[in-house]
């Protein structure tokens, strides 16, 4: 009896049908070229009809994709559905084609083919009633079916997946080593054998066949007889282990193309920290939806056919659902001198595999970390540096003696101004069906998140470095302390800035109708946030240049109406503050800080033409210091020392001050306040109200370089 299972097994086995994958097309890579043809409906759209008589009798239909070639960043949104006989299917089955998340790059016309398949048609038509321009010869069915695999072709061989913090992390090796086995390879050899890249993958040429890798997941062990009813995660290139946002290239001049360094190592990607990834491996990183038990498969495809005989799985991987964190590919330690012993500077480099809700795709981005070990406190003080705004990888701070942590990492690409673009970048899905996100301030928030996890961070002590664009962490005084660098308070103003912002969000019009969180066209301006919000805090602002901003090209003509506004809601901050940093106060998020404004000594900013007033060589709150040890901040009563730093030109200015950012000392509207100044021998009182948003200001304080005792307290 077992004898006869035995050969009933091997019978079945032998006769046991395969999935297929193959595509129907115009031309190109596809298995049934000029099986695809375009004819144009007047007052209809564009019919696609296809030509299914390869399929076979009655097919079991597993998947169905339908694919366009569409270039540029952003294009308006497919309207597909079903026809029969050049006209849109009515009723049940006129539902439109759904893009597949989380990439939106296909179409998922299963149901529909599958449909067909049953019905044994020979032909099979779709309706396209609205779609961008897109490239037709480029355009392909894709149909994976039950029958038999004809020849199979080469598979990848080790295939591995491990759990780490909310993640899986598929690796497998090649049938192609595009490095040719070197785990080092020149940027330039890697450039030749590829059509370009982005930020998110080298870009292959497919000659003189496309190579691609399907990764599957499924509940169960993933087998030839199953493959059909595992859930296609993603189609991996080849190349995946490099890093195609670490280029280095040359700078040949300000108004000249940077060059490409062929003979930089290209950096490597890593899914164990401290081992970047080998030659002729390849990788993805599977993000968990819902805890539970997965197994893994990794398939190549030559042209579209997938190797569904020798499956390998890997797996069961138990997974849980948790924030994701990097993986550290690189440490670099550096010697800095402290008098007259040297301190260890280390600077750790990372790979961060995130998608939604931290990226409008799953994609890498890289950060970086750095601290001195022997004297990092805990917990840490953090500094977040941005540097350029133009670049798409970290520009760190240089090796320095601290006790606390410096953290920087990656805008999105094209660099939105650190303020995020519409998740329908780059994909099938059109701008209108988009949505704006601020995802590189959600990626911001998150590592903070794992850097207290990781090391413990002083959240009263974040400070921000915000380069030359993006300030939207001026709206989260509940994060940061302060905030310092040029940022710019409507990153829309001047002719490169304004290309720039209609080239990374769309055209304005995109977002009409809208709510104006999700129109980046009203959230970047600050202005106007700062005078809608008059009693919402923000952080300290010391405002200054740097970063590579070109201010006759973008930059100035909306600080002077942002300074005015600044002074007018009482907001704390210094243009161009002239303090030297040694003597600055050490300002904290939990801590009052003091508003100045119309300050006797502030220079005149113009309105905006560069051709008027002081313009960024203006200086507004520039000399004015406080004291953060001595603050007093109670129920009833506020306290404070304030003075004008020695390098004032003269010894003397008169300043509003109104104390913000106040823990425990709130005015009510309008309630009434004493106020007291104390220089030396010499002392001054006054009385005042507060103001409609529950504001003391006391107006034209004298302040000189002799320390000044505020009190201010509460009738």
């Amino acid at each position: 009896m077992r004898k006869a299972w035995l050969i009933l097994l091997f019978v079945v086995s032998a006769v046991r049908a395969d999935m297929v994958v193959k595509r129907w097309g115009v031309a190109g890579r596809v298995q049934h070229p000029a099986a695809l043809t375009f004819r144009d409906v007047p007052g209809a759209g564009t019919l696609m009809r296809f030509d299914l008589s390869a399929l076979p009798d009655g097919a079991k239909v597993y998947r169905a994709r339908l694919v366009f070639d569409r270039e540029g960043m952003y294009g308006r949104a497919f309207d597909i559905v079903p026809a029969a006989d050049g006209r849109a299917v009515e009723g049940a089955d006129a539902a439109g084609l759904r893009l597949v998340p989380p990439w939106y790059r296909w179409f998922d016309a299963t149901s529909t083919v599958a449909a067909w398949a049953r019905a044994g048609k020979k032909s099979g038509e779709l309706l396209i009633r609205r779609a961008p321009t897109f490239r037709r010869e480029g355009t392909f069915l894709e149909i994976a079916f039950e029958g038999r695999l004809a020849a199979p072709g080469p598979q990848v061989s080790e295939v591995k997946a491990v759990y780490r913090a909310g993640q899986v992390f598929i690796t497998f090796r090649e049938i192609e080593d595009i490095s040719e086995g070197n785990d080092d390879y020149p940027w330039g050899s890697l450039i030749r054998k590829s059509r370009g890249y982005t930020a998110e993958m080298l870009l292959p040429k497919d000659e003189p066949r496309e190579v691609r890798y399907r990764v599957y997941r499924s509940d169960r062990p993933i087998t030839p007889v199953n493959i059909g009813e595992a859930t296609l995660l993603a189609e991996v290139v080849p190349g995946s282990r490099f890093n195609t946002r670490q280029v280095r290239r040359i700078f040949m001049g300000e108004n000249v193309p940077s060059k490409l360094d062929e003979a930089f190592i290209a950096v490597r990607l890593a899914v164990e920290d401290g081992r970047p990834l080998p030659a002729g491996v390849g990788k993805y990183v599977h993000t968990v939806t819902a805890e539970g038990t997965g197994y893994y498969a990794v398939l190549a495809a030559v042209d579209g056919v997938e190797n569904t005989r020798d499956v390998l799985c890997a797996g069961p991987v138990a997974e849980k659902v948790a924030p994701p964190e990097p993986v550290m590919y690189r440490e670099v330690v550096t010697e800095v001198r402290q008098r007259d012993s040297r301190v260890r500077y280390v600077q750790r480099w990372y790979n961060w595999y995130v998608g939604q809700p931290l990226s409008h795709i799953p994609m890498c981005y890289d950060v970086t970390v750095g601290f001195c070990p022997d004297l990092l406190k805990k917990p840490a003080s953090l500094y977040i540096h941005r540097g350029h705004s133009w670049i798409i990888e970290p520009e760190p701070v240089a090796p320095r003696i601290t006790d606390g942590l410096d953290l920087a990492h990656c805008s999105d690409s094209p660099n939105a101004f650190w303020m995020g673009i519409n998740d329908a970048a780059f994909s099938l899905k059109g701008i209108e069906d988009g949505r704006w996100q601020p995802f590189p301030q959600r990626r911001q928030e998150a590592l903070i998140e794992w850097l207290d996890r990781t090391f413990g961070v002083d959240r009263d002590n974040i400070v921000a470095a915000l380069g030359a664009w993006g300030m939207m962490e001026f709206t989260k005084p509940e994060i940061y302390a302060w905030i310092h660098g040029w940022g710019m308070p409507e990153v829309t103003k001047g002719f490169q800035a304004w290309n720039r912002a209609c080239g990374v969000w769309g055209n304005p019009d995109t977002y009409a109708g809208r709510p104006p969180q999700e129109n980046p066209f009203f959230v970047q301006d600050f202005t106007r946030w700062i005078l809608d919000h008059p009693d919402r805090e923000t952080p300290f602002f010391s405002i200054h240049t740097g970063w590579g901003a070109h201010f006759t090209e973008m930059g100035w003509p909306p600080w002077p109406r942002f300074l005015r506004a600044m002074i007018d809601t009482k907001r704390p901050f210094a243009f161009r503050w002239q303090v030297p940093p040694e003597k600055r106060p050490a300002i904290r998020r939990n801590q009052s800080v003091p508003a100045f404004g119309n300050c006797s000594l502030d220079d005149n900013p113009g309105n905006g033409d560069l051709n008027n007033g002081e313009t960024f060589s203006a200086q507004l709150n520039g000399y004015l210091n406080w004291d953060t040890q001595t603050i007093v901040d109670e129920p009833g009563r506020w306290e404070m020392t304030v003075w004008l730093d020695d390098s004032a030109p003269l010894p003397l200015c008169t300043v509003d001050l109104t104390p913000r950012k106040c823990q425990k000392f709130r005015p009510a509207r309008g309630q009434k306040f004493a106020w007291s100044a104390t220089a030396g021998e010499q002392r001054i009182s006054g009385t005042g109200a507060a103001d409609a948003w529950g504001l003391a200001t006391i107006e034209k304080l004298p302040v000189g370089k002799t320390k000044c005792r505020v009190v201010v307290e509460l009738r």
